[in-house]
């Protein structure tokens, strides 16, 4: 079966579950050249006029300028890259797929990619709401948003699970907005521009004002990025001269802060929120959304593929046409929310437990010895750890740059001591949970 997974940070096929290609929708074109993907993205700050990446957003007869022998509009460039796309597959013949599209999709886009996807050899038989696919395999507790991160914008689908006339449980999308500051192209410009910061202060040399050096730059931030190294060593080479500067992830979640508040804006009222894999990779979002109350639940890669290939039978080619989906079978009935028992009261170290009433720096605790590289914070039943000096802090044996939520029984690590968070119930003694 194959399954064609349409955002356009990263156009996806997959064959009975293995992925076959994988590569952003970007598109650079010169002249009777075009290419796609990872290799447009290297030449993309070299040749700005000749990149385009909103194409598969769009996903319409605009035209392209500049354009290219075989390239006058958006919907060219979505079919070249469907053919190089097959091209991957290795097979001539005509192919069926079930397309996951984005839940703010309209009804005209549609109609287009199946005119374009048939041309290029590619039958789609059904449209399935990537947000419905990718939250029906996952254990529910009633209403939660989706969030998904493309290029441009992000998409946040409210999705819940609802019981039919006969007793089965269904995950439908019930609304679908998108917040267009937050798409990982901008993200990426700020966290750019923070290296750029970085450079001039530490070097005095603006990569930026360079097409090869602003390309080196481009191409580290965004292997870093993705790589979510804790921090960043930026090289650029210039002539015969070498700058190097470094920058630590705690600066791109900084950087990224205000399109995060707009996120959680588009979000609404705190509450279980799903994040796909590509949500889940700017710096310190994930904090974020924790630390402003969210109940975060991270989705694997596969999520989308996996919520249709469950359901492979359903979207066999039909006589009249292809479907569009926006209700799939729920992985299971709705699960009630466990009650919280992992609420810690105390910090202990050294066998000392501090109560943890209000919010308590880690210098406040008897056996710190002076150590201060963090914070607990209290919000009323939730705890965050929050890093607050120069020294290495470490939550469970992961290096810490930012806030992070912590329950009873997790482990702070600073300056050669270990804090424990710990639940005291009923007046009993301390013990570590």
């Amino acid at each position: 079966m194959l399954v064609l997974d349409i955002n356009d940070s990263e156009i996806a096929l997959a064959r009975d579950g293995e992925v076959v290609y994988r590569q952003p929708g970007v598109a650079l074109v010169e002249g009777r050249r075009v290419l796609f993907g990872d290799a447009a993205l290297a030449r993309s700050r070299l040749h700005p006029r000749q990149a385009h990446s909103e194409f598969w957003q769009r996903l319409n007869a605009d035209p392209v300028v500049p354009g290219g022998r075989a390239v006058a509009n958006q919907a060219d460039l979505v079919f070249l890259q469907l053919r190089e796309m097959l091209s991957a597959l290795g097979e001539r013949s005509r192919l069926e797929a079930v397309a996951a599209i984005p839940p703010t999709t309209s009804n005209a886009q549609l109609s287009l990619l199946l005119g374009i996807a048939g041309e290029a050899g590619l039958h789609l038989t059904a449209f399935v709401d990537a947000a419905v696919a990718a939250a029906s395999a996952q254990p529910l507790d009633g209403a939660c948003r989706l969030v998904d991160l493309a290029l441009h914008r992000a998409t946040v689908a409210a999705v819940d699970v609802r019981q039919d006339d006969g007793g089965r449980f269904h995950v439908r999308r019930a609304a679908a907005d998108e917040v267009p500051a937050v798409g990982l192209a901008s993200l990426m410009e700020g966290w750019i521009d923070a290296v750029a910061d970085r450079f001039v202060e530490s070097t005095r040399f603006d990569p930026l004002r360079v097409a090869a050096t602003e390309q080196q730059v481009f191409d580290q931030v965004r292997d870093g990025v993705a790589r979510q190294r804790s921090e960043l060593t930026i090289q650029v080479r210039h002539g015969s001269a070498a700058h190097q500067v470094q920058i630590p992830w705690r600066a791109f979640a900084e950087k990224a802060e205000q399109r995060y508040r707009l996120l959680a804006r588009g979000i609404g009222a705190p509450g279980p929120v799903l994040l796909t894999h590509r949500a889940q990779r700017p710096p310190g979002l994930v904090a974020f959304l924790e630390a402003a109350g969210y109940r975060v639940t991270r989705l694997p890669e596969d999520a989308a593929f996996a919520g249709v290939r469950r359901r492979a039978e359903q979207f066999a080619a039909a006589s009249d046409g292809a479907r569009l989906v926006a209700s799939l079978p729920a992985e299971s009935a709705p699960v009630a929310p466990a009650a919280n028992h992992r609420s810690a009261t105390h910090l202990l170290c050294a066998g000392v437990a501090m109560p943890l009433a209000q919010d308590l720096p880690a210098a406040a605790h008897p056996a710190a010895g002076g150590a201060n590289g963090f914070l607990i914070r209290r919000n009323g039943e939730r705890l965050a750890v929050v890093p607050t000096g120069a020294a290495e802090v470490r939550l469970n044996d992961e290096r810490m740059e930012f806030e992070q939520n912590a329950e009873a029984g997790d482990v702070i690590r600073c300056e050669g001591l270990e804090f424990r968070l710990i639940a005291v119930l009923d007046g009993a003694s301390p013990a570590p949970a």
